[in-house]
């Protein structure tokens, strides 16, 4: 790992030259998202719509260039699985993080909590799976937008008391592979999918959800 206090020198440089023959190393994942219905469903698969497409997909919901594979002269080491939610998309203002509502249930909580206390994820390369883990929430995000506290009430003339609890989600150890990392060569098929057999998970609005395979993407040099 580079000493990030540490100037290389002319002579060190190199190795970082994106002009170069045979392959190139680069930290990058691959991601793919899309909508979570408020009635929930069974079944959900990624990285089988590339970007454009009949569906007008845009990089904000996948980098993938392909359907189900990544192209030649590629190949891809994955690291890490993630799998983050957002409930309440597209946004309702009622539900937003820092609304006050009605003194009943707090939309974004139960609606992270609803989706990942149960499913499971599958991981299969080519007609193998290899990866089966339950339930969805073992799949947190690295990263997320964090409240140490956010509990608000208010009184109002048509109710005695009004409270908001803002934000949840599912956290922990980022879910490793290694030491069994795994390998996609070029045009080797992969997908992964979201399945709940034990019934749909239904939310108050619908959100959104993705599976990020986090890791290094080797290719060819320019």
């Amino acid at each position: 790992m580079s000493n990030p206090n540490q100037v290389p020198s002319r002579a060190q440089l190199g190795k970082y030259s994106v002009n170069r023959p045979g392959w190139e190393a680069v930290r990058q994942s691959l991601y793919d998202f899309q909508a979570y219905a408020a009635a929930g469903q069974a079944l959900l698969t990624f990285f089988s719509q590339p970007k454009g497409g009949a569906a007008a997909r845009t990089p904000s919901d996948t980098n993938m260039t392909l359907a189900g594979q990544i192209p030649a002269n590629q190949e891809f080491l994955v690291q890490s699985i993630e799998v983050p939610f957002f409930p309440t998309v597209p946004a309702v203002a009622a539900a937003n993080p820092s609304a006050f509502g009605a003194q009943a249930v707090a939309a974004q909580l139960n609606d992270a909590y609803l989706v990942g206390r149960t499913g499971n994820l599958v991981l299969t390369i080519g007609s193998k799976p290899y990866l089966e883990e339950a339930p969805v929430g073992r799949f947190p995000a690295k990263t997320g937008f964090e409240i140490s506290a956010a509990l608000a009430d208010v009184t109002t003339a048509g109710a005695s008391l009004q409270s908001r609890i803002g934000f949840g989600r599912w956290c922990g150890r980022p879910y490793l592979l290694s030491p069994a990392d795994l390998l996609l060569t070029a045009n080797q098929n992969f997908s992964v999918t979201l399945n709940w057999p034990e019934g749909v998970q239904a939310i108050t609005n619908p959100g959104r959800i993705g599976v990020i395979l986090d890791g290094i993407m080797y290719r060819r040099s320019q």
